[in-house]
């Protein structure tokens, strides 16, 4: 294909199911606008269908700084609450999780921010400025002596920063891989296959680097007489600087979704009200005619978008468990921590402290990801097994769940044989009889592979199935 007349087609496939003709005038004049600005590299991808676009370059590079941001601070805070701030072992847990549910709650924020007024592009650029001086704050404040004294700093001196990085990295996460996505013609599915495992495996990358180096920096060095959090929490402030700058170099070689230029939750829903007053109205005849009651609304909010709330309402339905998934995963970062400071930490001339122990689902994750994508799916599909993308989220949940029984099973081991010898000030100097932290391997593996199977299945099932006003 190399005619505009092959590039109008294929950007048509892109509407669904509705013709052009019932898209209302605001719509057609967006399609028109993305037309127009992407005819360029609509051609060019049509020219090499196989080529991974050049703008995937500058989003990869940006993904991986931005987890390598993320992680590096995330592994710490447990013991920094505990260290720097001087709160005790509920009150850091409790405050680590504030943390991180503000980081998964932001993106309702920044994916309604995307589709309804500065589209993807815009949105991650701004939100990447306020994840930038979080990052800078959460540095910053970690002297001691400059706000109070170590081991006594106030806790609006990590949660204000780490509010700010939690606006940041949860406003961008729905926009950074749907903007991937969108680099992509219709037509290549193998090609955004592929793209979603290669952006899942720079994200665990990222995090494989930082969950290893933030904590060395904190254990090695000194700074102003205690451990150096400020190294651990700049040198991924700096990173992240970099990640932006390069995602902000890759501008001209991005294809556009533009904004629809209306806040679309609040559209959703007077759409779905009006629809349900004229249903409640309708005369039999006309319930009839108009099929399913939230077609009402068509003359409201138009055709295709009316199909985007039913398509919205079934995606939602599909992936609310995956809700509780993330709540049950997310214990790791905390319980299965606690756990493992109770276990031998040496692996022969190499010990993996605490907040390392995580990178150990990072390295399964590494091995999991591609080996799914590229042997396990395809080799069950020339078997005449269709292990559609739900049926992986649903196999991935299910391995979750089995790796905190298998966690949880070990735990009445561990604390068997936790019989610490102590110093003159109560620290733990030895533990002779202390379980080895490779027991946790088992569990880790199992976590890593349900999320092989459920993380990156998530964004493409998500992006493939919600609806293009909807999909940031």
């Amino acid at each position: 294909m190399s005619t505009k007349q092959d590039i109008h087609e294929l950007q048509q496939m892109e509407i669904g199911t509705a013709d052009e003709d019932q898209l209302t005038e605001r719509e057609r004049e967006l399609l028109r606008l993305e037309r127009e600005l992407n005819a360029k590299l609509d051609q060019q991808l049509i020219n090499n269908p196989n080529k991974i676009p050049r703008a995937i370059w500058y989003i990869i590079p940006n993904e991986f700084c931005e987890r390598f941001t993320f992680y590096g601070i995330k592994n710490l805070l447990q013991q920094y609450f505990k260290s720097a701030l001087g709160l005790n072992q509920v009150q850091a847990k409790v405050q680590s999780h504030t943390f991180n549910m503000m980081a998964y709650f932001f993106p309702l924020l920044g994916a309604a921010i995307s589709d309804s007024w500065l589209a993807k592009y815009h949105t991650i650029v701004y939100l990447s400025i306020v994840y930038f001086i979080g990052t800078i704050l959460m540095a910053v404040f970690s002297i001691n002596g400059l706000v109070a004294q170590y081991g006594s700093y106030p806790l609006w001196t990590a949660m204000l920063p780490l509010t700010l990085i939690a606006l940041g990295t949860g406003g961008i996460k729905p926009c950074v891989s749907s903007h991937g996505g969108d680099q992509y013609l219709p037509h290549q599915t193998k090609a955004l296959d592929w793209f979603f495992a290669l952006f899942y495996i720079s994200i665990n990358t990222g995090s494989l680097f930082s969950q290893y180096i933030t904590p060395l920096l904190k254990e090695k060095l000194i700074c102003w007489g205690t451990q150096c959090y400020f190294a651990s929490f700049a040198l991924p402030a700096i990173l992240f600087g970099f990640a932006l700058i390069v995602f902000i170099m890759g501008f001209k070689h991005y294809r556009v979704v533009p904004a629809i230029g209306e806040f679309l939750p609040w559209k959703a829903l007077k759409g779905t009200v009006y629809a349900v007053k004229k249903y409640k109205s309708a005369t039999i005849d006309e319930r009839q005619r108009r099929g399913n009651w939230l077609n009402f609304a068509e003359e409201h909010v138009g055709p295709l978008f009316v199909e985007e709330i039913r398509l919205f309402g079934k995606v939602l339905g599909m992936i609310f468990p995956i809700v509780f998934f993330w709540m049950i995963y997310d214990q790791q970062s905390t319980e299965w921590q606690e756990q493992y400071q109770m276990m031998n930490k040496s692996w022969g001339s190499l010990v993996i402290t605490t907040e390392q122990s995580s990178i150990f689902n990072t390295i399964f994750i590494l091995i999991f990801v591609p080996i799914c994508a590229k042997l396990l799916y395809p080799f069950l599909e020339r078997r005449g097994i269709r292990f559609y993308l739900l049926r992986r989220m649903a196999v991935g949940f299910f391995l979750v769940i089995l790796s905190f029984g298998v966690s949880g099973g070990l735990q009445y081991i561990v604390l068997a044989k936790y019989k610490p010898v102590l110093d003159g000030e109560g620290k733990v100097v030895a533990c002779p009889n202390c379980l080895h932290g490779a027991w946790q391997l088992p569990q880790w593996a199992l976590l890593s592979l349900g999320e092989a199977m459920t993380s990156p299945t998530g964004l493409q099932f998500t992006y493939t199935q919600v609806g293009r006003q909807m999909n940031c």
